[in-house]
């Protein structure tokens, strides 16, 4: 929260001695875009990381339910981030290569 205030101030006071015309030909390329691409890849590794926190040993040796409760927990995540993902975004998706 406090690193989202502090960003939001930064960048206040960068912007705020640009016209609306310079900002869009000098900061926002400049600035606002690799930051809008750091931004997406921190979001893709958070939610890679979070696969990586399961500790599978533990999780087996409580026995077979909770595996499979989780296995199939895991499966209707998938499936449903993927489904939303392509009625969301499916426009973003297929402009990308255009």
């Amino acid at each position: 929260m406090l690193g989202f205030f502090a960003a939001s101030i930064i960048m206040t006071l960068i912007s705020s001695g640009y016209t609306l015309e310079a900002y869009n030909k000098v900061v926002k390329p400049m600035l606002v875009g690799p930051i809008k691409t750091m931004r997406t890849w921190s979001f893709i590794f958070c939610f890679f990381s979070i696969g990586l926190t399961t500790r599978f040993r533990e999780l087996t040796k409580t026995g077979a339910k909770p595996f499979w409760a989780f296995t199939a927990g895991v499966v209707v995540n998938v499936i449903l981030g993927f489904i939303l993902s392509v009625f969301i975004f499916g426009n973003y998706w297929s402009s990308l290569g255009k």
